[in-house]
């Protein structure tokens, strides 16, 4: 009974501390969106539509960052980080689709190449998508030791 009670009070401190913690980050990524986005507002005001679109970009990311923390510690977090990382990729592919953007101000033309920008983008989000599946099959490989009792010897 005693240890049935002390389980469950480790159990609400550990969902309360992740609740808490996604909380936190999510505020930040938030904050440092809201801090950002005055000085970025020029850009904003030559390229239509790419507000809202920046807009839905930290909500999705923040939702699958908040997601991946409060399932930290089952394999269901990595699904939310290989979903966010793909959804980063999906989302470069989407805006940058050629690599180049073009705008034009009465009689002023403008047209940037960032295709550098974004396959070093999409290379670190590559990689990150790599280190996602590949922690998840670390999660699945120690779950399977655990289970089985195959468990590695232990550390003095």
């Amino acid at each position: 009974m005693v240890e049935e009670k002390k389980k469950r009070k480790n159990i609400i401190k550990d969902v309360s501390f992740r609740v808490v913690k996604a909380a936190l980050k999510a505020i930040l990524v938030y904050l440092i969106y809201f801090l950002l986005a005055p000085m970025l507002a020029p850009l904003f005001g030559l390229i239509p539509g790419i507000m809202q679109s920046i807009e839905a970009f930290v909500v999705i990311y923040i939702v699958l960052m908040i997601l991946s923390d409060l399932t930290e510690r089952t394999v269901f977090q990595y699904f939310f980080s290989t979903a966010r990382t793909l959804f980063i990729i999906a989302y470069l592919l989407l805006s940058l689709s050629d690599g180049t953007i073009s705008t034009s101000y009465e009689n002023f033309s403008l047209t940037l190449n960032l295709t550098l920008f974004y396959t070093i983008a999409i290379s670190l989000s590559l990689l990150g998508l790599a280190s996602s599946i590949l922690q998840a099959i670390n999660f699945m490989c120690e779950r399977a030791e655990v289970s089985s009792g195959l468990q590695p010897p232990q550390k003095a």
